[in-house]
């Protein structure tokens, strides 16, 4: 990996350090931050506002059917990418910060590819899976179901795909607003339609009523994509780089599919031990626990292309800062959320319906908001390993926490219940992400947690300060 950077630092040398250029400066890159912030929190607002609303055109059991089928599509959606969501993030800052345009265009010419073949064939997978005997035979929607999760899956995974090649490109606002704030809220508008009239919708109308919204959100992104890519000059990627795109997109396939992984096998755990109601209501804290991370996860959109440029392109002291600083800011806005959880529990669970506002689910999501605040202190420690070459560190840590952890999680929501799983789930995101921290810290000599800015500091004042003798 040194040897790597020393190429580039060279090759930059000879290009007037055009990385240095499309770098954002503390300042820039907080109102950045700020700005998709912003954005996410009003996604969060509006996907609280959404599986509200479906939720009171449906009872309990059409509820928790829907619930569980948008986490099963999501589930696959994540594998069904392929990665490349990521994989762009990871090479687009990388080759055009070298001003190797041909090879960026190359390379994301290559992403669209695997991704679209990927999301079909997963598709069809479930499709498959509608027909298979003796599944689902307790459930009489089981077809329907899979048919619509099929669709759902297809533009759940595109739309991610979209979004972050966009971001890489450092269009911020245009990769976020489809996925994040036009499609629930045209969603939430067709449901209230649906309550206005009094017309009654079921778990398969009501997905694939989010599949298709979700697809005609995201269809001025996909022309603007494949107009560019297609009309821009690409010269052929040479062996190596396509060796290294194969080796990274196989580590970040399993990187970024894994974590929002384990939050849907959770649901569907419950749901196959405990019955579609209680999963419904595990399904309403996860979604709500995520307003704890949604500060970091809103820095995350600017930051990504931003470590990738300035990683690859020797300047860790950088990195090192605006990691801690997103850990810092992020890490005090989640307490604030967790004390809110903490204090109205009750009452945000029984938005969603009045049966959800028990103790169990109270504490339920007390703990998952603990687990979550507790990965807002690491930082953004996922896109760190996954951009700076150690996808596969990861990927080997997510593999073995998670299985332990999914084992643990049946375990504890048979013998006990809701609460049972959610301490499972929190010690697995605690355990992983501490893990995660420790292999930065140990690999490339970065600590994104909120103690990274200490040790910074610590280090440069422990630096030999070199003189100019002349």
């Amino acid at each position: 990996m040194d040897d790597n950077i020393s190429d580039n630092r060279a090759a930059m040398a000879g290009s007037g350090n055009p990385a240095a250029d499309m770098r954002m400066s503390i300042p820039a890159l907080a109102r950045s931050g700020a700005v998709a912030g912003v954005i996410k929190l009003a996604s969060a607002g509006l996907s609280f506002l959404m599986f509200v609303a479906v939720a009171m055109v449906m009872d309990e059991r059409q509820f928790g059917l829907y619930s569980a089928t948008y986490a099963g599509a999501s589930l696959v959606s994540f594998f069904a990418s392929v990665g490349q969501q990521s994989t762009v993030l990871r090479f687009w800052p990388q080759y055009a910060g070298l001003g190797d345009l041909n090879s960026a265009h190359g390379m994301m010419a290559r992403a669209i590819l695997v991704a679209l073949l990927g999301l079909v064939v997963s598709s069809l997978l479930i499709l498959v899976a509608g027909f298979l005997p003796f599944v689902g035979g307790g459930t009489p929607e089981w077809l329907s179901l899979c048919l619509a999760a099929a669709v759902l899956s297809f533009s759940l995974g595109w739309s991610e795909f979209t979004s972050g090649a966009f971001r890489a490109k450092n269009a911020l606002i245009y990769g976020l607003l489809p996925r994040d704030i036009i499609w629930r809220a045209a969603t939430i508008a067709a449901i209230l339609g649906f309550r206005f009239m009094h017309v009654g919708v079921s778990a398969v109308e009501a997905t694939y009523l989010t599949a298709g919204l979700l697809l005609l959100s995201v269809v001025p992104q996909t022309l603007s994509l494949l107009r560019d890519t297609s009309r821009a000059e690409r010269g052929p990627l040479s062996p190596a780089q396509k060796q290294e795109f194969k080796t990274v997109t196989l580590g970040l396939w399993g990187v970024t599919s894994l974590p929002p992984a384990l939050g849907q096998v959770s649901t569907l755990l419950v749901a196959m031990i405990l019955g579609p109601v209680p999963a419904g209501a595990i399904f309403v804290a996860d979604r709500t626990t995520r307003f704890v991370a949604l500060a970091l996860n809103g820095i995350n959109q600017a930051l990504a292309p931003q470590i990738s440029s300035a990683f690859y392109s020797g300047d860790r002291a950088h990195v090192q800062r605006i990691t801690s600083l997103a850990a810092l800011g992020s890490f005090a806005i989640a307490l604030c959320v967790l004390a809110a959880f903490w204090l109205f529990g009750g009452f945000i669970l029984s938005i969603f319906n009045p049966a959800y506002d028990t103790p169990t689910m109270r504490t339920t999501l007390v703990i998952f908001g603990i687990g979550a605040t507790f990965g807002t202190a690491c930082g953004p420690i996922e896109i760190l390993l996954q951009l700076t070459g150690l996808q596969h560190a990861l990927f080997k840590v997510l593999v073995v926490v998670n299985v332990l952890g999914l084992a643990a999680t049946a375990a504890t929501t048979y013998y006990f219940g809701p609460v049972g799983a959610a301490v499972t789930i929190a010690a697995t995101v605690i355990a992983w992400t501490a893990i995660a921290v420790s292999i930065a810290r140990r690999r490339i000599g970065i600590n994104p947690s909120i103690f990274g800015l200490a040790a910074g500091k610590a280090a440069a004042v422990s630096r030999p300060v070199l003189r100019d003798r002349t």
